[in-house]
């Protein structure tokens, strides 16, 4: 077991050195982001501050396509014969439509594929790097085309919670409104007790994933598997998150402030300078532009492979051996409370 003092830092110094070293991972970081990045506590703060970001998003999108299909198709009691009208009035409209809808289906499917694939060959070829071993795209898209389904499954079945989550919470807001201070305190236990919930699925999600990948183990085994390394390990499980979270946050406010100010070089130039050349406030707000773009795909590589570096790495030392959290570690030092955090 590593000193006390040197648990964290080791991990996070290794992790970053094969964010550095390894740059094929970027490539496949950058697509893994997209499932999500930030963590348990970045999923935490959207719960607490946004629990309904979600549900409005569905309405909004719901309503919105229902208002699309009734302005162009008017909704009565003869609905199919107003169909087949528009149908028969104007097939080419109807035809370009399917075709677009195919086309859309067909991009968002190989999206999903790109994404989940990416995300499995990020964690084994990170893995293969923590172990000082070669890898390139190429061998981390085969390990995501052979590992697609249970992955995509687990991924899935996330979101579904997820999203029962958020929706749940979106309604029981609305519920609650009217009860006063009982609905207040109603919904405050609602609120932390749907947002424990939630951070231990984000936990065994990881987990299952990882062991589905780099034990090779099938879902429902790598769920019980993942539940008992969790229980094990649930504080040491948070504090890492926390770390990975606040590592994060800083990351994304140094890119945000980055991304401000060069934002604010044309806008300076626009609002002081009358003598500048059109064709050169055009150059600039492109240039401004291309290199955000860049900044924020870099950004957003880098962290998705840190981040599941450092996951990969923890978890190898918690299935190889017995790791004990920081808390736990400095509890040895009084006896009344050690048991707490050392018990397994």
């Amino acid at each position: 077991m590593m000193e006390e003092t040197k648990f964290y830092r080791p991990i996070l110094k290794k992790a970053w050195n094969i964010t550095i070293k390894f740059k094929s991972l970027w490539f496949l970081g950058f697509f893994a982001a997209l499932v999500g990045s930030g963590g348990e506590f970045e999923l935490l703060s959207r719960i607490l501050f946004n629990p309904t970001a979600s549900k409005n998003f569905i309405s909004e999108s719901f309503n919105g396509f229902k208002a699309g299909i009734q302005n162009n198709l008017p909704i009565d009691g003869n609905l199919w014969s107003n169909l087949w009208s528009v149908i028969t009035g104007a097939p080419i409209n109807i035809i370009s439509a399917i075709l677009v809808l195919i086309v859309a289906i067909i991009i968002s499917l190989f999206i999903i594929w790109l994404i989940t694939v990416s995300q499995v060959g990020l964690i084994k070829n990170a893995d293969l790097a923590t172990k000082n071993k070669k890898s390139t795209i190429n061998s981390g898209i085969d390990a995501g085309v052979e590992n697609f389904w249970p992955i995509f499954t687990v991924n899935l079945v996330y979101k579904l919670i997820l999203l029962i989550i958020f929706v749940l919470l979106g309604k029981e807001i609305l519920l609650l409104i009217a009860m006063g201070i009982v609905g207040t305190v109603l919904h405050i236990f609602l609120l932390v007790l749907f947002s424990i919930i939630t951070v231990i699925i984000s936990f065994i999600i990881r987990y299952q994933i990882l062991y589905i990948i780099l034990k090779k183990e099938k879902a429902i085994p790598a769920l019980k598997s993942a539940w008992q390394l969790f229980i094990t390990n649930w504080l040491l499980s948070l504090e890492m998150a926390f770390i990975v979270f606040i590592v994060y946050m800083i990351v994304i406010y140094l890119s945000t402030f980055i991304t401000a100010v060069l934002l604010a070089i044309p806008i300076v130039f626009v609002t002081y300078s009358t003598q500048i050349p059109i064709l050169v406030l055009i150059a600039l707000v492109l240039t401004s532009v291309f290199v955000i773009i860049t900044i924020t795909i870099l950004i957003t590589s880098l962290l998705s492979v840190f981040q599941w570096s450092a996951w990969i790495i923890l978890f190898n030392q918690m299935t190889t051996g017995e790791v004990l959290s920081k808390i736990a570690q400095l509890s040895n030092k009084s006896p009344n409370i050690s048991n707490i955090f050392n018990k397994k």
